[in-house]
């Protein structure tokens, strides 16, 4: 999907509904490590709004997948747009 470095936060969501897609294959073996008891962990490599963790979330949701968890590697502080706020 295209930088979304300059949209607000319903910006971002927006943009992150539908970026995504799971590979068949891919399918199959998170659904086998779930029945194994395995489980599955949303990664991100940084934290802005929460938009692709919860677009990613929601993706896997609808196919009975089951994230308890994400993990982020960096995470960015909230500025607002105008500076007295």
């Amino acid at each position: 999907r295209p930088d979304s470095a300059h949209l607000d936060a319903a910006g971002r969501a927006a943009a992150a509904v539908g970026a995504f897609a799971v590979r068949k294959r891919v399918l199959e073996r998170v659904g086998h490590a779930q029945r194994r008891g395995a489980v599955i962990i949303a990664v991100d490599d940084i934290l802005t709004t929460g938009a692709t963790l919860a677009a990613v979330g929601c993706l896997l949701d609808g196919y009975g997948i089951e994230v308890p968890a994400a993990a982020v590697v960096a995470a960015t502080q909230r500025y607002s747009a105008h500076p007295q706020e």
